[in-house]
């Protein structure tokens, strides 16, 4: 049986960011399961469905997103469908002035367009849609005339129109199965077998990257969440898969050297501090923010930046 598999980037990303806050998917993964959780037997494809802004909205949601996609478009059977987010504006009924903001177009009606037509196609057996928003239920009933099954996946119940369940064919909650392609948490279980009982040089690596990431920011208010770090921080001589930089942090944590802290309801790290300075295998790493770090251009666009809601309202009073 052949799998199409129908992202509604936005909403599948807003449940998870909603129920499961912390959790990083593999995407690669989720397709692997997918397939084998309806009942099929290969990928035909998976399509990914999202509003991109523009490039004068220069925040690091933009920049985290492109990361993003980057990333599936890497993947082998991705397909990305990128559409221009637009302006648009109302009226604050409170204090009439102007509220601006983007909105997505495009993106239901070319996911279900396209659902149909490869159903019709015979291009697949089964479609799984990974949105919870009721715009789809004319989707799933063009394909089920056309003999095709269609299932709706949501992280939770939360996004779910109630009357989609009716009209698919079956469901899923995403939430239960987590463990089956998402990223482990830092929880100080560390493979120290895969890296070793001492300090190596990729710790000292690590240490120096997440060194750089505070000082790089931490002016400003912000923190290094971990999950950036691991996915999107672009280190120097650090691992690129994400899960020996998991591996590594747990090492490092449970030695000592980094400590986990919450921050705004995310999970932060930084380097253990001993009077001000991190040591590592009788190497001592300086702290002190006046030390000169390399810069990259790449630098302002991994970090995960938090501005605090009295810096928030300070700036607005002086605006």
């Amino acid at each position: 049986m052949r799998v199409a598999l129908f992202f509604d980037g936005k909403n599948h990303m807003k449940d998870l960011s909603r129920s499961q806050s912390e959790r990083w998917l593999d995407h690669g993964a989720l397709a692997d399961w997918a397939v084998k959780h309806v009942g099929g037997s290969q990928l035909f494809g998976a399509f990914y469905y999202t509003g991109v802004p523009s490039g004068q909205e220069a925040d690091g949601s933009r920049h985290a997103l492109a990361d993003l996609l980057e990333e599936l478009e890497r993947k082998p059977g991705f397909f990305v469908k990128r559409y221009n987010r637009r302006a648009s504006g109302r009226d604050c009924p409170h204090c009439n002035n102007v509220i601006s903001y983007t909105e997505e177009k495009m993106v239901d009606t070319s996911l279900v367009a396209d659902m149909i037509m490869l159903a019709a196609q015979d291009a697949y057996d089964i479609a799984v849609v990974f949105s919870g928003d009721l715009d789809v239920a004319p989707g799933l009933k063009a394909i089920q005339s056309l003999g095709k099954r269609g299932w709706i996946a949501t992280f939770g119940s939360s996004g779910l129109a109630r009357t989609l369940t009716r009209t698919a064919w079956g469901s899923v909650n995403l939430v239960d199965y987590l463990d089956h392609f998402s990223y482990g948490e830092l929880d100080g279980s560390s493979g120290l077998e895969l890296l070793g009982g001492t300090p190596t040089e990729v710790d000292k690596e690590m240490v120096r990257e997440l060194e750089r990431a505070e000082i790089h920011f931490g002016g400003g208010g912000g923190f290094v969440g971990a999950h950036y770090f691991i996915h999107r921080w672009k280190g120097h001589e650090i691992p690129d898969a994400p899960e020996l930089r998991r591996l590594a942090l747990q090492r490092l944590i449970d030695n000592g050297l980094v400590e986990t802290y919450a921050m705004e309801g995310k999970t932060a790290i930084r380097v253990a501090r001993e009077g001000g300075r991190a040591v590592l295998d009788d190497e001592t790493l300086s702290l002190e923010p006046t030390r000169e770090v390399p810069r990259r251009p790449e630098d302002d666009v991994t970090v995960e930046m938090r501005i605090p809601e009295a810096i928030r309202k300070h700036v607005r009073r002086k605006s």
